[in-house]
């Protein structure tokens, strides 16, 4: 293969397109063999303890009212796919909520999932007792917030709140 101009061959210039149209190939197939965030592996029981976990570390150290707004705040630091963090008062009022801000102020201590499960007071009754896992269903925001089984674990703070996370991935289907 040559290109011409006019009747000269340019075989620098053939060389040089070669090596784009490679250097593009190999860039696509790369860019193809690495999985998305949407695509990526739900997350294990593994990956939710230690987000809430490295969460907590983050209120202690930032205190409640930054770590509340930054919890809340779409697509910040604990935002990672499906898994993000949400806060409770003992009482069940939300007071910050990653998937849903329109949550916070509202008590949903006698919400009851699809199938009948007191969400909030049985992760009220875990995270009083320091920390839990609680199967229960809840709206996915990655899937239109259809409601899905999740997994969710908690963790208290201290005495006035408590976070948690989950995932929607085959961990959450009950055993």
């Amino acid at each position: 293969m040559s290109i011409r101009h006019g009747s000269r061959t340019k075989p620098r210039q053939v060389l040089v397109v070669m090596s784009l149209v490679l250097a593009l190939l190999i860039a696509a197939c790369g860019a193809a063999a690495t999985p998305s965030p949407a695509s990526s592996a739900d997350p294990t029981k593994a990956d939710v303890q230690s987000f809430v976990e490295q969460a907590v570390a983050y209120a202690k150290a930032k205190g409640k009212a930054t770590a509340l707004q930054t919890f809340t705040a779409p697509g910040g630091d604990f935002h990672h796919g499906q898994l993000y963090i949400f806060a409770y008062d003992f009482t069940g009022t939300v007071i910050a909520h990653g998937g849903d801000a329109t949550l916070v102020g509202k008590n949903l201590i006698d919400m009851k999932d699809p199938n009948g499960i007191m969400v909030i007071q049985g992760l009220v009754r875990l995270a009083t007792a320091g920390s839990g896992w609680l199967y229960y269903t809840w709206p996915n925001p990655e899937h239109a917030n259809t409601q899905e089984p999740k997994l969710g674990y908690v963790i208290k703070v201290d005495d006035g709140w408590f976070l948690g996370s989950g995932t929607y991935g085959p961990a959450a289907v009950k055993p």
